[in-house]
């Protein structure tokens, strides 16, 4: 397989397409033959719309000087900047590339952008970049960061007032810090979803519970994996009062007895730690494991028994 085309599609003007060949005997030329430099310019946008941001970056520019225009010169098309699954030190990409491509997406978005969505190639550099180009960012989404460390990320954060979503998946470290100062950071936080790996049972930790019942605004929680117990969970239901979709399937110190279903109620989309993660949009990457009890009886989540 050939190597995908360099970053040089970033810095160099694009040759334009051949002349079409000559038409041949009983060729319909117009039918066999289409100057794609000519396609209208809203029906460029439409398809470039529908394209991964890293094969904008490393495809359509090359076609031709309208084609790299459209590509470059309409914030439009960068306000919502989605480079997930993308690793770094792979077949054609590194961590350079990968920040390269980055500045560049942000230099098209003319501080329009509104979302970012980005994997493990981000780091601290990256992220501090879309910190300083991004003042309106609504959403942010760090799925299997690597590189960012609590410190960082807490420093970060506070640029974005704006932001109404934020995702921190199956991240290496853990974001205590950052956590505590989200809620006066971004006061209109309405989405938070924080995935872990794996679920520790020897662990039994309120913190992000405590934090997180700060987030006055919140309307979807998701919590997969995390060791918050009914007392945590109460904080955030007393701290978030509009929150309507709760998902914390995994988090097995919490006991969903009449107590909390009843605590529980006015959830419209509730789901518990005993429910199926078959549809869980990132457990193509793992499976989080079902913690190991021990074998004697025990007592965990304010009074529930291990079933296993």
């Amino acid at each position: 397989m050939a190597a995908p085309p360099s970053l040089s599609c970033l810095l160099e003007e694009p040759r334009r397409l051949p002349p079409p060949p000559p038409p041949q005997d009983g060729m319909d030329t117009e039918a066999e033959w289409r100057d794609w430099a000519e396609l209208p310019r809203d029906v460029l946008l439409a398809v470039l719309s529908r394209l991964d941001h890293i094969e904008i970056l490393m495809g359509p520019d090359m076609v031709c000087s309208p084609w790299r225009r459209a590509g470059t010169d309409e914030p439009e098309l960068w306000r919502r900047i989605d480079m997930r699954f993308h690793y770094a030190d792979g077949f054609y990409l590194n961590s350079r590339k990968l920040l390269q491509m980055v500045r560049a997406a942000m230099r098209r978005s003319a501080g329009r952008c509104e979302a970012f969505w980005g994997g493990s190639y981000v780091t601290e550099r990256i992220l501090s970049l879309v910190g300083n180009a991004a003042p309106s960012l609504k959403s942010l989404r760090l799925i299997e960061c690597r590189d960012i460390v609590d410190s960082a990320f807490k420093a970060v954060i506070t640029k974005f007032p704006m932001l109404e979503e934020l995702e921190i998946s199956n991240c290496m470290h853990r974001f205590p810090e950052t956590l505590e100062v989200i809620g006066d950071a971004c006061p209109l936080l309405k989405r938070f979803r924080l995935s872990q790996r794996s679920f520790y049972s020897e662990i039994v930790d309120d913190s992000t519970a405590m934090a997180i019942a700060s987030m006055s605004e919140l309307r979807s929680l998701q919590l997969t994996a995390n060791s918050l117990t009914n007392s945590g969970l109460e904080l955030i239901l007393n701290g978030c009062p509009l929150l309507e979709s709760l998902d914390i399937r995994s988090c097995y110190h919490i006991c969903m007895d009449n107590e909390m279903q009843a605590k529980c109620a006015r959830i419209k989309t509730l789901r518990h730690p005993e429910d199926s993660m078959d549809d869980y949009d990132l457990s193509f990457n793992y499976t989080i494991p079902r913690p190991c009890w021990s074998a004697e009886p025990i007592e965990y989540s304010m009074g529930c028994q291990s079933p296993y």
